[in-house]
């Protein structure tokens, strides 16, 4: 194979792998492996966080894992880690509601 067919062998397999990054968006339920590709996490990793029961996850056959698409993204935007700006604002917000005529 020539430098150009290599390069547009490249490209398609690119082209390919975006096409799968966009179908896995739009799924509402993941199975192991979609779930792998989402979050860029090992096989091990995944069935340790459903063993100790970290991750929401469904079994309905005691066999196949399967997770709820926003209910992982829920899950993995819990604990968020605010920036200075943010926690000001919050602070703000907070002393408005709460101290408005107690001056």
């Amino acid at each position: 194979m020539n430098k150009q067919n290599s390069s547009l062998v490249q490209l398609l397999l690119e082209k390919i792998d975006h096409l799968d990054e966009a179908a896995l968006v739009k799924k509402k339920v993941f199975n192991v492996t979609n779930l792998q590709m989402y979050t860029g996490w090992s096989l091990s990793k995944i069935y340790k966080l459903t063993s100790a029961r970290l991750i929401p996850f469904s079994k309905p056959t005691n066999g196949s894992l399967f997770f709820e698409r926003e209910k992982i993204e829920d899950w993995l935007l819990q604990n968020p880690s605010y920036t200075e700006e943010e926690l000001q604002e919050k602070v703000n917000s907070h002393l408005k509601k709460h101290y408005r005529g107690n001056s």
